[in-house]
């Protein structure tokens, strides 16, 4: 009868531990699950989580896990990847001492803020709302990681700091070539080599030209900001500019008005602030598309026109 009575715990015990869905058993879930502990859960909502998702066979195995694995009060929140045949005491370790799911949102550049908040406002896993943002061009179009939990407006701060860091050791080897009056300067012309150039090669080259005509008064004639005049950069024109909008009285139109815009048109690389600050050494004073994605550039109003006939052209052949 004693033997009994010793044998029947230690064989729950052994069950517990070894048994189908025990402790050191795998749990075939078959794939890899995550799952989301929220901040402030209790025990009976983790087994909630792990009972739904067919991770733990039962409660009890949970709590002798939990015990083993002496993790008691210390189990974190947050997003978690639970291997495929991983056992309840892999899982407990991980909800203690694993790293939670680390997630990456990528903005181009040449993004709007309006853009970057839109984006921002589709992730799932980020907490709250938006409470303020920069003026346009203030935020580093680049890849940002964040976990659940994370809070909207921290990737916006976090956009913010790496423009404005960016921006200020820039500004340092600007002064010394004297090419703006002002750090900020350089985010509205980079902005505008964003938006003018999609190839890598050309943005030293057009830097050099807007820069060129500026010393010589000249307007600097860039159809983007035309468009921006128009959009603020909240929506999307839609269709090609006319010739009524190259004539529209708008602050950002260096159709009509005189050097840079008042502020960026939009959201600048790291690549384009670097051309901003080192344009090559030309006379360039006009650009063209050329039909192949990049364009002529031409130090003459008559080579210019001539770039201009054979883009006309190859459009009317394009239909």
């Amino acid at each position: 009868m004693f033997s009994a009575l010793i044998l029947v715990p230690v064989a729950l015990i052994l069950w517990l531990m070894f048994g189908p869905g025990g402790v050191y058993t795998r749990v075939d879930h078959g794939q890899d699950t995550v799952i989301l502990i929220e901040k402030g859960s209790r025990h009976e909502e983790i087994i909630k989580v792990l009972l739904d998702k067919k991770l733990i066979k039962n409660s009890y195995v949970y709590y002798v896990a939990l015990f083993l694995a002496q993790q008691q009060g210390k189990l974190k929140a947050g997003e978690f990847l639970i291997p495929e045949h991983a056992t309840p005491y892999h899982i407990i370790r991980i909800l203690c001492c694993g790293r939670v799911i680390v997630h990456s949102v990528t903005f181009p550049e040449g993004v709007t803020v309006a853009d970057v908040v839109e984006k921002i406002n589709s992730l799932d896993n980020l907490k709250g709302p938006i409470s303020h943002t920069p003026e346009e061009g203030m935020l580093l179009p680049e890849t940002y990681t964040y976990v659940y939990g994370d809070t909207k407006q921290s990737i916006i701060d976090r956009m913010s700091a790496a423009m404005t860091k960016t921006v200020n050791e820039l500004w340092e080897k600007s002064k010394e070539l004297g090419l703006y009056k002002e750090a900020h300067e350089i985010i509205i012309m980079a902005s505008l080599i964003e938006k003018e150039t999609g190839k890598a090669s050309e943005r030293s080259r057009i830097a050099a030209v807007f820069l060129n005509r500026l010393k010589k008064g000249m307007k600097l004639q860039s159809d983007p900001t035309v468009t921006y005049g128009l959009t603020l950069g909240k929506i999307k024109l839609g269709r090609p500019i006319t010739k009524q909008d190259l004539r529209s009285e708008t602050i950002f139109n260096t159709y009509v008005i005189a050097g840079l815009p008042p502020s960026p048109i939009a959201c600048p690389g790291v690549d384009a602030l670097k051309a901003a600050v080192n344009p090559l050494k030309t006379e360039d004073l006009f650009f063209v598309a050329n039909g192949n994605g990049g364009h002529h550039f031409s130090e003459t109003y008559s080579q210019h026109t001539n770039h201009v006939n054979a883009w006309r052209r190859l459009e009317r052949n394009r239909g």
